[in-house]
Order: structure tokens, then C-alpha cells, then sequence
């Protein structure tokens, strides 16, 4: 018999629920406001009167075992007469509710009503439902119910069967998912090169709950082994898959091995979690439930979406979410959330485990479930931790609020005005330099944040206050995160004050949140598996991930080494200084590369600056080539189009021009003709900047290697990640040239992955057509023998 503990809240939310959705922040304040209004109604108790008496009981099935406990508000004796008391505060016009407004409330009371009835053998209880207004303390309404004991009693059996039943369907899920994990076996007849080996390390590091760092070549086949092991390593009831991605391209990767794995009889229900925005079903989000009507009552419908949902699919997708939304009338996104927790493999983007504003609270900083971890491409965590655990405010934007804020109850204007009185201070600061650096952040400036976002919280929280809140939305979470994030500030943090574009940004950067990470991973994560193509190097990763903690293991590529013909001309510089000098280079190395076999070819520069550069004189100096290039700012549709090109046919050769580390350099699958070669221009080295200057700084005190950790290892996970492009599969056949005198170092040729010391010195042009011509000769040779 299976044994289950729940609230009376919970069950009570759950089945006879009506709230709409509010934000967290408004959830925190209206909670902190109940407090305080239980606390005033609480403290008028005479003394015979009893507050948050603890109860609890229990109901038992033929397979489940349910308790059902709770803290009562109040037993209170008026006229001699006892009552339960439920205490609840409210934004609403008094005059205008009664007992059935809100169902959860009333389904509350009698619950507990229920469980004091029986606990003390009473014959009949009464309870007194009481409203009090946040606005007026003294106004306020009680509602008084007389109920027998087989009434209520009814009534209790009814909830409890009702939630058994929903229970009993998640039991006999996960029931039968054990029962399919147990028989399921490898969907494929052989395994890849090393593909075996890493299935073990996972399947090994998740039982012992341990971290795991893993660099796996593309061509392994890392979805299917990761989670396969993964599944098989599942053997408690609460533990769930997390598969982090923060690409869609990969997200699609993780659906269709999903997919595979139910073909050879997987059962499993696997949801996928996608950003709010893409999900809303309104032309501009506003998530106020008198302006959204999949806000307004959501909890009132979600328990037959939920439903339905699980009984009629598997695998559940942004486009299943949006369906099921429209045909509830329920908010996609917060219906993924809520189906999540009866999920066994969840879908999504790094910042839902790890973003201290983001993160899923009911995983990451609750115990009550076990998450599994699968980290795929890695190596972009490192980055994207420091931008979680960084915050931001422009004056700009305090400016454009101001505006507005005398429409506001109550109005923040005075906590404005302060807040640009700093800006101004900064301003001055800035007079002779671009960036000032200080080690703590100014605490007037958190004493006066602080004050603005209560009142902004009251003002979100009033839901009968209207205004454009579209407008502040943004404005208050950053605000809010400003807030959060400072709660972190340590050693590993900046307090920077800049001017960009003639508007001061005062910002709280962190320049390391291993510590951060691994204390997600300590507290709530029962194992960890980062894996990534790209892992090099390999400590690099570990200390600025997990404080240099977890186990670690790098398997070689299972593609024939000969496949890629790997060229180096080192010749040249491609430094800042250098740049104007190597653009005759590029255009004679392209020319080589284009004439010797007609194909797809990727120029990968260091940045648009350089690129915009050589591209005219590319184009003017090189005939009969059709020349692509990456512009700044590019929309969904038209990335799309950009790499729909590589599928067309065409007379001549096409040339990409792209900029490593960008949204071409990784993650997209260019398989056998569509993609001949690459010319990796420079050596990736992120921009010089005041905040790269500063973490290698950092760097250096931390680790003595500073301009590695800011510099080299960032620029070398782009290149190696841009040559991944080129073998996608075992019979993939391209060219891949390093082309900067630093790639032949000592340093760099220490770093390569093992399977590119076939690396050849080309500088010679003559020498170089030789090579690209014997190379693609052997490939035509091979072609004519099959």
C-alpha cells in the first residue's frame, strides 16, 4: 500500500480550486499580507479561543494510504456555540462575495471541519468562513454553516475518493513506466564507438548521485545514450529527468529520441517546457487575470486539462500546450508547469534549473522530488551562469516610468526621483572614463530599491487597480532581480557603473558562479551529467561549472581521422593590428578552397567588424561564387532561410560568411553535401571589453591564468565547435583550415582534441591546391570504386 501525505490547503486547491494566476512576486506579497491580516484577526481572539491548532487524519484504500493534515486558523466559542474558523484576506469588494465565490475556501474550512469533528467524536461541528479586507482591516464578513456529522463526513469521503482516484492513475503510471524500463532495450542493433562506455558512465553516476563531466564527439549518439541510461537508472517514485538544452534545434533532438525509445516500448510521459512569450496566446502578453482569460480562473479548469491531457498524451509539446489551452481556456505555459509535476522526462532551457529568478521552485528549492540531470551542450553553461547571476538597471528606464508613476496607488515617484539622484551621482563619477569598478554595491541605492518594490508589489497585487501594466512589467523584474541577485553578492561579484551609449547602467556582475551551481546541485539535484562535443579544457569547465568538483571523462570521435582534412597556415596574424594585412590571405586561401571542389564552404570570423572587413573585397575578387553573409540582427525566419540555402542546389559554389560563437557556429547539422569546408579565421578570442579585462583579472588572482580563462578557452570552445560542423557523420568528407600564426603554438596544439594531430602546416598556396586536390580526388575515387 502506497502511502501519501497531503495538506488540506493542497487538496482543497486542487479539486475545487478558482484562483487565477498571479505572478510569484504577487504571490509572496499577498501571502505576506494574509500574515499580517491573520495575525491582526487572531490577536481580537478572547482567551478561551484557540489559533493554528494543528490536525490530522487519515483515509485508507484498497492501494493507497492518504493523510490528510493542516493547521485550523481558529476554534472559536461565540454564544456558546463553536466554530472552525478559516481566515482569508481579500482585494475584492466585500459586499459582493459569499460562500461559494471561491469553492477551495469553503472546501477548507470543511475539511478541517471534518477532521476536528472526528478526531473529537463530535456529533455536528459548525465552521465560520471569514473575509477581511487588506484595504480596511474593519471591514470585512463571516460566513456560518451548521453541518451533521454525516454530512460532512459524506462530503470528506467524496474529496478523499476524488483525489485517490487521481492518485491511483499516477501510481499505475509510473508503475507501468518501472515495468517498461525493466524490459526496454537499446533501440539500435549495434552500438557506436564509445557509445557503450558512456551509457555506463551515466547509468553509474546517476545511481551513486554523483557529478559527471563527459566529452562526447559528435557521432557517439550522446541524446539516445544519455537518456536511455538515464531511464534505466530510474527506481524511485518522485525522480525525474531533467534534459537541459538551449537550443530548439535540440529540444527537437530529445522529442524525437523520445519518440524512438516508445516505438521499442517506452512508457513514459515527457512535457516540454518553452519560454511564456512564445507561448501566449494573447497578441501582447499581459498575465493580469481582468485583461488574460487563461489567467482569470485558471485554477478553476486545469484540473480537466491536467486530465485529459494525461490520459490522452505522451509526449507533451509547445504546440500540445498551446492546443489543450485554447481548448480549456487555460494558460499554456502555466499548464506545462503544472503537468510537469506528473512528467518523467522534462524538456527545457538551462535558466528553469539554475537562474535564481527563473528556476522551477517546486524542484529546485523544494526536496519533495528527485531531479535527474542530462546538461547537454555544456560548455554554453559557463557563460550563461555568470548571466544569471548578473542584473542590470538603466536610468533610462527609470525615466520612462517616472512618467507614469503619478497614475500609480500608492505612487513611487519619490522612490524614482532617489533612485536617478545616484544615476546622476554615477554620471559625474564618469566624467574622464567609460566604467568605474567598485567591490560592493552602494547600499542607499538597495535601501531605496527596496521601498520602490514594495510599493510596486502593492500595486500588482491590487488587481482592481487599473493600468497598463505591460508598461512597468519589465522594469519591475529587473528591478526585482536587481534585488535577488544582490543576495548572492561575494568576492565572485562587481558592482560596475558604466556609460553605453550616453545612458549610465549601473549593474551587479558576476564573474563566477560555480559556488552557486554546485549548491543547486548539493541541495536539490540527485545526479548531474554535463556532456558536450566540446569540453576542452577539461578543468576550465569544472571550475567555473562546479568549483572543480565532479568526475570526468573525454571519449575520442568515432569518425575516420582521414575524413577531415585539417590544414593550418600560420603564416599570418589575424590580431586587431594585423587585420588589414591578412585580408590577401583570405581571399587566396578562399579562392583554393572553392576551386578545388564545387560545394558549401563557411568562413567563420572573429567578429562582423572583421568580417564586413574583407567581405567587399571577397566578393569583387572572387568570381562565380555565390557569397551568404550574417548580418547583426537577423529574425527567426530569416536564420531559417539562411540555412535552407545549404539544401539547394546551384551552379556554383556558395560561401558563407558567419561569425563564430554565433547562432550558425553550433547546433546545426550540415550533413554530407551540405557542407564541404570551413576557413576558421582567428582564433575566437572574445572582444577585448572592460568586463573581459576584469574577469581576467579575476582569473588571475583566482586561478594565476586569468587571460586564458577571459580569453583562450572561450575563443577555443568557438572554433572547435565551428570545425564540428563540418563531419556530422561516417561519411562525411570535408576540409577544415586554422588559419592565424597562434594556432600552431604550443598552448593551442596542447588543447586540440586527440583527433587532430594529423594537423598539417600549409602555408604555400601551391602547396595548399596540391593538398585540397589530392583530398577531394581521393573522395571522387572512392565514388567511382563503389
Amino acid at each position: 500500500m502506497g502511502k501519501i501525505s497531503i495538506s488540506v490547503r493542497k487538496i482543497a486547491e486542487f479539486l475545487y480550486g478558482t484562483a487565477s494566476i498571479t505572478n510569484e512576486r504577487v504571490l509572496i506579497t499577498r501571502a505576506q499580507e494574509g500574515t499580517e491580516i491573520h495575525q491582526y484577526w487572531q490577536s481580537l481572539y478572547e482567551a478561551s479561543d484557540q489559533k493554528e491548532v494543528t490536525l490530522s487524519t487519515t483515509f485508507l484504500d484498497d492501494e493507497i494510504e492518504l493523510t490528510i493534515q493542516g493547521r485550523i486558523d481558529g476554534i472559536i466559542i461565540r454564544d456558546e456555540v463553536k466554530y472552525i474558523e478559516e481566515i482569508k484576506s481579500t482585494y475584492d469588494d466585500i459586499d459582493k462575495l459569499n460562500e461559494s465565490t471561491y469553492p477551495s475556501h469553503l472546501a477548507q474550512v470543511k475539511l478541517y471541519a471534518y477532521i476536528y469533528l472526528i478526531n473529537n467524536n463530535l456529533r455536528s461541528i459548525n465552521t465560520r468562513l471569514t473575509y477581511v479586507s487588506v484595504k480596511d482591516r474593519n471591514n470585512f464578513i463571516k460566513f456560518d454553516k451548521h453541518f451533521s456529522r454525516s454530512v460532512i463526513q459524506k462530503y470528506f469521503e467524496k474529496t478523499a475518493i476524488k483525489y485517490i482516484e487521481w492518485l491511483k492513475l499516477i501510481k499505475h503510471h509510473e508503475e507501468n513506466r518501472q515495468k517498461s524500463i525493466k524490459g526496454i532495450t537499446f533501440p539500435f542493433l549495434e552500438y557506436r564507438l564509445n557509445q557503450r562506455e558512456m551509457m555506463a558512465y551515466i547509468y553509474k553516476n546517476t545511481l551513486r548521485k554523483g557529478v559527471l563531466y563527459l566529452e562526447a564527439p559528435t557521432g557517439i549518439g550522446k541524446t539516445v545514450a544519455a537518456l536511455f541510461s538515464s531511464l534505466k537508472a530510474i527506481c524511485q517514485p518522485r525522480e525525474k529527468i531533467f534534459y537541459l538544452t538551449a537550443k530548439n534545434d535540440g529540444k527537437k533532438v530529445v522529442l524525437d529520441t523520445v519518440k524512438l525509445l516508445e516505438e521499442k516500448g517506452l512508457v513514459a510521459k515527457t512535457c516540454e517546457i518553452t519560454a511564456k512569450d512564445s507561448m501566449c496566446l494573447l497578441k501582447q502578453r499581459d498575465c493580469s487575470p481582468e485583461v488574460c482569460k487563461y489567467a482569470n480562473g485558471y485554477y478553476k479548469r486545469v484540473y480537466k486539462a491536467i486530465s485529459d491531457l494525461l490520459k490522452n498524451e505522451t509526449i507533451m509539446t509547445k504546440d500540445i500546450f498551446i492546443k489543450y489551452g485554447k481548448k480549456y481556456t487555460v494558460c499554456p505555459f502555466e499548464l506545462s508547469l503544472d503537468i510537469s509535476n506528473y512528467s518523467d522526462i522534462i524538456i527545457c532551457d538551462y535558466n528553469y534549473v539554475f537562474d535564481p529568478t527563473v528556476k522551477l521552485i517546486r524542484y529546485f528549492e523544494m526536496n519533495y522530488y528527485q531531479p535527474i540531470v542530462l546538461c547537454d551542450e555544456a560548455h554554453n553553461l559557463v557563460s550563461r551562469s555568470r548571466s544569471m547571476y548578473s542584473a542590470e538597471l538603466i536610468a533610462n528606464d527609470f525615466m520612462k516610468v517616472r512618467k507614469t508613476a503619478k497614475y500609480l496607488k500608492p505612487n513611487p515617484t519619490y522612490e524614482i526621483n532617489h533612485v536617478l539622484d545616484i544615476f546622476a551621482e554615477a554620471s559625474l563619477e564618469l566624467i574622464d572614463v567609460d566604467f568605474i569598478k567598485k567591490e560592493e554595491v552602494n547600499p542607499y541605492l538597495i535601501r531605496i530599491l527596496r521601498q520602490l518594490i514594495r510599493k510596486l508589489d502593492q500595486i500588482f497585487a491590487d488587481e482592481n487597480i487599473k493600468f497598463d501594466k505591460q508598461t512597468i512589467r519589465e522594469f519591475y523584474f529587473n528591478i526585482n532581480k536587481f534585488l535577488k541577485i544582490n543576495e548572492y553578492f561575494d568576492d565572485d561579484f562587481i558592482y560596475l557603473i558604466e556609460n553605453i551609449n550616453n545612458d549610465i547602467h549601473l549593474s551587479i556582475k558576476c564573474l563566477n558562479a560555480s559556488k552557486n551551481i554546485k549548491r543547486t546541485i548539493d541541495e536539490h539535484i540527485e545526479a548531474i551529467n554535463f556532456f558536450s562535443a566540446t569540453l576542452r579544457p577539461m578543468h576550465y569547465y569544472k571550475t567555473l561549472l562546479t568549483d572543480n568538483y565532479g568526475d570526468d571523462i573525454a571519449f575520442s570521435s568515432p569518425f575516420e581521422q582521414d575524413n577531415l582534412l585539417l590544414l593550418g597556415v600560420d603564416d599570418i596574424s589575424t590580431r586587431y593590428k594585423d587585420r588589414d594585412d591578412s585580408i590577401d590571405k583570405i581571399i587566396q586561401v578562399t579562392r583554393e578552397l572553392v576551386s578545388a571542389k564545387k560545394g558549401n564552404y563557411i568562413l567563420f570570423f572573429p567578429s562582423y567588424v572583421y568580417m564586413n572587413l574583407v567581405k567587399e573585397r571577397l566578393t569583387d575578387e572572387i568570381e562565380n561564387v555565390s557569397f551568404i553573409i550574417q548580418r547583426r540582427e537577423m529574425f527567426f525566419s530569416e536564420r531559417k532561410n539562411m540555412i535552407d540555402l545549404f539544401n539547394e542546389e546551384s551552379e556554383y559554389s556558395k560561401v558563407f560568411l558567419f561569425v563564430m560563437g554565433g547562432i550558425f557556429g553550433e547546433s546545426i547539422d550540415l550533413i554530407g553535401e551540405k557542407l564541404s569546408g570551413v576557413l576558421i579565421i582567428g582564433v575566437g578570442l572574445p572582444a577585448l571589453s572592460p568586463f573581459n579585462n576584469i574577469l581576467r583579472s579575476h582569473f588571475d588572482i583566482e586561478f594565476r591564468n586569468g587571460f586564458d580563462y577571459a580569453y583562450t578557452y572561450p575563443g577555443l570552445n568557438k572554433v572547435i565547435q565551428a570545425i564540428g560542423r563540418v563531419i556530422r557523420t561516417e561519411s562525411d568528407r570535408g576540409v577544415a583550415i586554422l588559419f592565424d600564426d597562434r594556432f600552431t603554438t604550443r598552448k593551442y596544439l596542447g588543447l586540440y582534441p586527440d583527433n587532430w594531430n594529423h594537423l598539417k602546416i600549409c602555408n604555400k598556396i601551391k602547396n595548399l591546391q596540391i593538398l585540397l586536390h589530392d583530398f577531394w580526388r581521393k573522395d571522387n575515387k572512392g565514388e567511382e570504386d563503389n
